[in-house]
This record gives structure tokens, sequence and C-alpha cells, in this order.
């Protein structure tokens, strides 16, 4: 029997797969996609001066709902599926969501809840269309697959500790150190672990949003440019969750580490990635892409790859999200720091988040969403509902310490 990693590694090359191929004979892509468009123009408030329809929740739902709609195309499920034995369907969707919020980079179970609830609400709309009978996704049926959000539960989560985050800042600090001790500014895989650390452990930002997505092409996912990082200001600007640009803070911690990293790693041009791989295999490609047939007699004549790239201008690839997993691995080995989640070794990437907004938070909530980058506190809360409930007992005792 497949483990659910691979049954969601199998679903995910079966969507790619039906996403170069159309299957017309059904009009599963042209139903699904011209009811989606329509209940998305429904939820439009405006245009802009293109005349791009415009709206919150239009943006928030487009990309999931579009996603849904590959979803049901690499599976063969048309219109006609939905109205016959819809609650099948969407009892799928959910198991599908489910899937996904597992794993270190899996969704948030309120996330993909939210998700299926921006399907219910395009299927309502079908309705009203006359496009269905009945809306499937309201059914039981296809709702109790849906992951648990009861909220507060910590034990699929790993959170940095104050103890971890700064055993390992040390550790990275040091290590660096040493390299540019030795190695001056050949140093630069040693001084970009470092800086990697620190806007991790004090930025919060997530790993998607500074490093490259292999599985995602976009502007915005392959790796922060040091055109996004203004050291001055403090800030940078990520792709966030919700796919819009957004400025992060960046605090003197994580500056530090950033400023540092420049020096040593003195990049040609502002588009070179901030954390970029030393990945040789991808940098030859690289270069291969960017020089063409040239490429194979410059590579011959230079002393190494790096100097190539340098001098004709060819950016590197950023580190990916998988080799910054790697370096975390290595790193936190090399500090010893002990990692008691059952099933992980090392610290993982999304944990610094979660463990820096989880110490902002308790200090003030404002701050904690300010970092979040949360449209409303009420996001930042339910995350961090825990530290509410400990707040609540801790209350109710002193009372009970007056009255019992």
């Amino acid at each position: 029997m497949s483990s659910p990693d691979e049954q969601a590694r199998s679903e995910e090359a079966s969507e790619r797969e039906a996403s170069e191929r159309e299957s017309p004979e059904r009009g599963t892509a042209d139903e699904l996609g011209a009811l989606i468009e329509r209940y998305l123009d429904s939820k439009s408030r405006g245009a802009r001066d293109d005349g791009t329809p415009t709206g919150t929740y239009r943006a928030s739902a487009a990309s999931e709902l579009r996603r849904w709609r590959r979803w049901m195309h690499a599976r063969g499920y048309a219109m006609d599926d939905l109205a016959d034995d819809g609650g099948r369907v969407m009892r799928r969707y959910a198991m599908h969501l489910a899937r996904r919020t597992r794993g270190e980079d899996g969704i948030a179970a309120s996330t993909a809840r939210t998700y299926f609830a921006y399907v219910s609400g395009c299927l309502s709309y079908a309705v009203r269309d006359g496009a269905l009978p009945l809306n499937p996704a309201l059914t039981e049926r296809a709702r109790e697959e849906l992951p648990d959000d009861s909220g507060g539960d910590r034990t699929d989560q790993q959170f940095w500790s104050r103890d971890q985050r700064r055993r390992l800042v040390r550790f990275a600090d040091e290590r660096a150190a040493r390299a540019v001790d030795d190695a001056g500014f050949s140093a630069v895989a040693e001084v970009r672990d470092r800086a990697l650390v620190r806007v991790l452990a004090y930025a919060a930002v997530r790993g998607a949003e500074v490093l490259r997505h292999p599985k995602d092409n976009r502007p915005g996912r392959q790796g922060l440019r040091w055109r996004n990082v203004d050291l001055d200001a403090g800030t940078m600007r990520v792709l966030g969750k919700d796919q819009r640009r957004e400025s992060a803070l960046l605090p003197r911690e994580a500056a530090q580490g950033l400023e540092r990293l420049r020096a040593v790693q003195r990049p040609p041009s502002e588009e070179w990635p901030v954390f970029p791989t030393d990945h040789a295999p991808s940098k030859y490609r690289a270069v291969r892409d960017a020089l063409g047939d040239d490429a194979a007699a410059i590579l011959d004549e230079a002393d190494d790859v790096d100097a190539v790239l340098r001098r004709h201008d060819v950016t590197p690839p950023a580190l990916t999200t998988e080799g910054a997993r790697s370096v975390m691995r290595r790193l936190t080995a090399g500090a010893n720091i002990d990692v008691p989640d059952e099933g992980v070794e090392y610290l993982q990437l999304h944990g610094a988040r979660r463990g820096m907004l989880e110490d902002i938070y308790r200090r003030d909530r404002g701050d904690a969403q300010d970092l979040a980058r949360h449209k409303s506190l009420s996001t930042t809360r339910e995350a961090y509902q825990h530290i509410d409930a400990e707040e609540r007992t801790k209350r109710i005792d002193a009372h009970l310490d007056e009255i019992a």
C-alpha cells in the first residue's frame, strides 16, 4: 500500500501530466473554466484601469479555483460528474486537500478548509446559474474527509524554541567566521548559510518566499534577489502566500547576516540571488542555457564555473527549498541541537517562523501580526490560540487563588 506522501506525489505527477494535455471530448476544461471565470467576475468589486476585475475575495479564490480545475481535469472529472455523483468527487477533493496538509511545506488545516469553501461557493453559484441541480460540496459525505481545524494542536507542527534558535545562530555565526578567516571571499557558502539562518530565525519569512521552489516557475518563487532587499529601510519584497507582492520586515539581527553576505558575495548585479545554489551541475546548466554553443569552449578555458558566471553576467539559480533543508540538516547536526519532534531530526524551515512569531505574540499581538504579514489579527490569534488558552488558564488560576 502506498504511503500518503507517495500518493500525494503520484497525484502531483498526474496533475502535471494532465496540464500538458487537454481532453476536449468531455469539455472539462471549457465548462469548468467558464464557470469559474463567471463566478470570479460575480465576486469582483469594480475594475482597475486596464479593465482587470478587483476584489479581495476574487484575488484570494482565483488561484485555488483554477488549481481545482486542473485537479478535476487530471482525473477526467467533468460537470456531468458533479451533477451525477458530485458527493464522491468532492469527497476525493477533500481527501486531496487533507493530504496537502502533511509534511513540512504542507498547508494549514484552516487553509485546506478555506480552499474547499472557495470551491463550494463556486458550486453554489453554479446551482443559482442553473448549471448544477445542487451543491455536492455541502454534503456530509464530501466534508467529512476535510482535515480537522479545531485549533490549538501543535503536535504536528515544529516551533523553534528560543534555545534552539540561539544555538543555531551562534553555530552558523562561528562557522562562517572561521571560514572567512581561512578562505576570505571564497567562504561564500558558509556566509550564505549564516545569512539564511538569520533571515529564517528573525524575519519570520516562509522558505518559499526567499528560496527557489523547483516546481513553481513564477516570478517571486525563484529566490530572493538583491534588488528586492533594502538594508537601509530594513525591508524586503517577497511574493506572499496570497500571491501578492509584500514588504516583509527585516529586523536588525537578520539584516546583519545579509550585510555580511553581500560584502563577501559581491553580487555583480542586483538580479543576483541572495541565496545562490552551490550545486555545481545547476550552475553549469545555467551557463550552457545562457551561452548556448559557446558554453563548452568557455567552460573548458575557465578555472571554475563561478568565474564564468560573473565574467559573462550569467545569473546562477537560487538555492532550492530542498537544498535549504539539506543545509538545515547539516547545521542542526553540527550544532548538536536536539529535535524531539517524532520523525524529524533537524530544524525545519517553517519552524523558524512559527517559533519567532510565538515569542513575539506572547509580548505583543499587534507586532506579531505585523511580522507575520497577516491581513487580520484574527488570523494571528487563530494560529497562536494555544497561547491565549494558556494565559486564560493562568488568569482563572489567579481568580481561584482569591476565591477558592
